[in-house]
């Protein structure tokens, strides 16, 4: 497919947008995605649509801390009002106000993706096995002793099925 913007180069980036529930796709080349104005994501465009209009901006009115990027002197204020980082230290400087700004949005600041159908089953049982103990251990801390039995049995099972394997 070619690119819908130039018309010249292969379409390798596939562009959806959603505005007042009318969907707009477009299909355009590396090129073009990185001229093009309105393919740029604006970060605090995207966060703000996460967390609600204005919650973006009680994060930037936040006492700012004399802390400077050493690459670029970025300050975290400035990061805080666009969302976008100056260069690629921002992220050792910045790391703990992004990885709390991850954690307000996604709830986690580790990435639990889909699993493809062609991973070995030990890895889809290891994963399973995760997120049974994080239910289990949730159960215990709520004091709802009997699905903490459900789920330690289910535990359990898929276990003793991997030990069999």
């Amino acid at each position: 497919m070619l690119c819908q913007l130039c018309k010249q180069r292969e379409a390798t980036v596939h562009f959806t947008q959603i505005v007042n529930q009318q969907k707009t796709e477009m299909f355009v080349c590396e090129q073009c995605a990185g001229e093009s104005s309105k393919l740029k994501i604006d970060l605090n465009k995207l966060l703000s649509g996460f967390m609600g209009p204005g919650n973006l901006s009680s994060i930037a009115n936040t006492p700012v801390h004399a802390v400077k990027c050493k690459g670029c002197g970025m300050s975290i204020g400035e990061f805080n009002k666009t969302g976008k980082l100056g260069c690629s230290k921002c992220y050792e400087v910045f790391g703990d106000s992004i990885q709390a700004m991850l954690k307000q949005i996604h709830g986690n600041v580790k990435h639990h993706g889909k699993i493809p159908a062609r991973v070995p089953d030990r890895i889809r049982q290891a994963r399973e096995l995760e997120g049974l103990k994080a239910q289990l251990k949730r159960c215990i801390q709520t004091e709802d002793y009997e699905q903490a039995a459900v789920i330690r049995d289910k535990i359990k099972a898929i276990e003793k099925a991997s030990v069999r394997n």
